[in-house]
């Protein structure tokens, strides 16, 4: 297979699989916000945003330098395995032993025995690490597809459903996600199995050591930033207030699906391929204004359309109890529109060995989101997704110098190329406005009109207005199909 084929096929699989994950996880928590309470969602939020960050460091950027790496030999294999297993037990056990302070720290008696089942995640992820990096490093996104509807079928429609439905509560979700975690790991062994022995496990640990902690301090930052608010928002309003913060957490969890799909994009595709191409700097700084121009693109104008009708969404999607928090999603929508972008400068940082660099860009976003939370709640935690929508604009900024620092470029061009982007999220905008105004009939129905109106506009632009997609080289029309170009008549 051609390069050019092995990129397209990985795209295609990968957004298939990322798009079915997220409309399948929408569906799981329309139903879930209507069996569980939101205290219960602000409950679970924590304790994954803590899990999360830790599992970062319970693997130490095994899986990322398997991927980054051109040349896998067996010792390597045997030292990630072995380091993954051990660092995975090791989180477990620590998590299982602090369970009862953090339940006394957030007041929260469940807290612990949630806490402790969870936490067995470190280790059963941690037997999946080597069969997913080399999925990941081979491309081979059909099979990574296969895994995945495995995992989020079971974990999540048949035991978390099920669960919620006989009226398990927290429970549903917590078992969830023990399933679905077992599930992964147990399908990447089928589809991926690959051989492990003893010979040479410190060698090939301390091989991969050295990208590897570069890769867990940058994901370490970059994940501590994406959660800070969600952690500190419960903290900051006490127990008396569960109801904002779990406002606020499901708020944060809606922003999160959009970015879930760049950054599984980003992490999967755009770091794989740019690894292989990492010393090829033309074709790096080419590579990166077009996937900024495209993301943005994709980003911009749907942001807007959520903006508008960011009330709606909320209640429509989350049940009546959640009314009053879409000025939350608004702004963090905001912030969705920078995270989205700036996935192509983390991709390209950790494709070109340069995790080490740019830590200190992750640092100070980290204290950017952390204060900007802290300050802001207490005039409403509204004005924390103001202070997270500011501080992330920063920092796209921020990482988007750095990248093209790293290559050579210039930042000019990757902030230059998001003008056509800008333009249709301003049409957007315009029609919305008019939407609100002209027919104010419910906000069901404006929200619904505001979509066709946005998506004609886009079909429109599309066969008739293609030069508003960007000039040559970056116009994302000229990648489609000749056969597709052809019957729609596409320039």
């Amino acid at each position: 297979m051609s390069e050019r084929k092995q990129w397209i096929s990985s795209f295609s699989w990968n957004s298939l699989t990322v798009v079915l994950q997220v409309v399948i996880q929408l569906l799981y928590t329309a139903v879930m916000a209507r069996w569980i309470a939101p205290a219960d969602f602000a409950m679970m939020g924590v304790v994954i945003s803590m899990m999360g960050f830790a599992e970062i460091f319970s693997q130490v950027g095994i899986g990322p330098a398997i991927i980054q790496r051109k040349q896998i030999e067996q010792h390597h294999i045997n030292g990630a395995f072995w380091t993954a297993v051990a660092l995975g037990a090791s989180f477990t056990l620590l998590f299982v032993g602090m369970a009862p302070w953090l339940s006394h720290i957030y007041h929260m008696p469940r807290l612990t025995l949630i806490t402790q089942v969870v936490s067995t995640s470190f280790f059963i992820s941690a037997l999946g690490v080597v069969p997913r990096s080399f999925m990941m490093k081979q491309m081979a996104f059909k099979t990574f597809f296969k895994a995945s509807m495995v995992s989020i079928i079971g974990g999540n429609l048949l035991v978390g459903l099920t669960l919620a439905f006989l009226g398990w509560g927290v429970w549903a979700y917590v078992w969830a996600l023990f399933a679905q975690n077992a599930l992964m790991t147990l399908a990447y062994w089928w589809y991926t199995p690959i051989r492990v022995g003893w010979a040479g496990v410190k060698r090939g640990t301390k091989d991969l050591l050295h990208y590897g902690v570069g890769s867990t301090l940058f994901n370490a930052l970059n994940y501590a930033a994406t959660k800070v608010d969600v952690t500190l928002v419960p903290l900051g309003l006490g127990p008396q207030q569960w109801k904002m913060a779990g406002w606020y957490e499901r708020s944060a969890y809606v922003v999160s699906l959009p970015i879930t799909i760049m950054a599984k994009l980003s992490d999967n595709v755009l770091f794989s391929g740019m690894s292989k191409m990492q010393e090829e700097r033309e074709r790096l700084k080419r590579l990166v204004v077009l996937t900024t121009h495209v993301l943005a693109l994709a980003i911009i104008p749907a942001s807007v359309w959520v903006i508008f009708h960011a009330e709606w969404l909320m209640t429509f999607y989350l049940g009546d109890q959640y009314a009053g928090s879409g000025i939350i999603l608004q702004y963090l929508f905001v912030a969705v529109i920078f995270r989205t972008l700036n996935r192509v400068s983390d991709a390209l940082l950790r494709a070109v060995n340069a995790t080490f660099q740019a830590s200190w860009i992750k640092l100070v976003y980290v204290a950017m989101m952390a204060l900007g939370t802290w300050y802001a709640l207490p005039f409403g935690v509204q004005y924390v997704g103001l202070a997270i929508a500011m501080s992330t604009a920063i920092h796209f900024i921020m990482g988007a110098w750095m990248g093209q620092k790293m290559i050579d470029g210039a930042l000019w061009e990757v902030l230059y190329v998001t003008r056509f982007a800008w333009f249709l999220g301003a049409i957007v905008a315009v029609e919305q406005v008019m939407v609100k105004v002209f027919f104010p009939v419910s906000p069901m129905a404006s929200a619904i009109f505001g979509l066709l109106l946005f998506g004609t506009t886009m079909l429109f632009i599309i066969l008739k207005k293609s030069s508003w997609l960007g000039g040559d080289g970056i116009n994302p029309i000229q990648f489609l199909p000749e056969r597709i170009r052809a019957k729609f008549k596409l320039n």
